[in-house]
């Protein structure tokens, strides 16, 4: 006999996390309950990529949301669906350029509570660029996903003021980040993906992102996965504003 909705929720959940079920809102059962059987069930049944993989775009919603008090519990479950420590920290780590600094800084310092309760030793460093390589690295990274004649056409037409920011994309964005061990590039432009569609009101850029993902090798299905994670995060508005991104450069066939 099929599992019910509520009972292949109730499944799930128990897989992911031990006691800390982040759809239970004790003064709201009901909409603990419409949540945890559609984010546990019925989008569980549609994602395609690996439980760990969701477990961690989950915890890039959350940090571009800027909602850590459920990080814990979604650090617990990736780590438990298979995820490293690593695999988490760089998660959140590599969406700093897109969402800022204080947002991370709260995801972060939750997932460091979270290790430390578990005793698992800190992170090691995974920087691979110095201050005298960051910038060429980065320009290298830009231009095998986007392109270099589009890359170098971008630079070569800057205005003076504001050349500063171009190099801050290439040295800082690509060449402190994507440059990074742990994560590969193709892990980095869904993660990427995933923030932008989270923040909202940046369309043009999920729609660049959306294209550097098909161009790394990822798939519509990959880029309407990740878009589906997000959704009971983020709403609908945002959702449907991501699926026109995808929609734009890898439609349905």
């Amino acid at each position: 006999m099929a599992q019910t909705r509520e009972a292949a929720a109730n499944t799930a959940v128990q897989r992911l996390f031990t006691k800390n079920d982040p759809t239970d809102i004790k003064s709201e059962p009901e909409l603990s309950s419409i949540s945890k059987k559609f984010i546990y069930n019925d989008i569980n049944k549609q994602i395609r990529l690996s439980t760990a993989k969701q477990e961690l775009l989950t915890l890039v919603v959350l940090t571009a949301n800027n909602t850590p008090e459920d990080i814990p519990a979604h650090t617990e479950g990736a780590l438990r669906a298979g995820a490293t420590p690593e695999q988490v920290h760089e998660s959140i780590f590599h969406c700093t350029p897109y969402v800022g600094l204080p947002k991370v800084k709260a995801a972060l310092e939750r997932v460091d509570q979270v290790m430390e309760m578990l005793k698992i030793k800190p992170c090691a460093p995974a920087g691979t660029t110095t201050d005298e390589t960051r910038y060429e690295a980065g320009l290298a990274v830009q231009r095998a996903i986007f392109g270099a004649e589009n890359i170098d056409k971008m630079n070569a037409s800057a205005p003076a003021d504001q050349k500063h920011i171009n190099d801050y994309l290439s040295a800082n964005c690509f060449g402190d980040y994507y440059t990074r061990k742990v994560l590969d590039v193709k892990e980095r432009e869904l993660i990427t993906f995933t923030a932008i569609v989270t923040l909202g009101g940046c369309e043009s850029q999920a729609k660049a992102h959306a294209a550097a993902n098909i161009s790394v090798g990822n798939t519509r299905q990959d880029l309407l996965d990740a878009l589906t994670i997000a959704l009971p995060y983020i709403g609908y508005p945002r959702t449907l504003n991501g699926l026109g991104c995808i929609n734009a450069v890898a439609p349905s066939k």
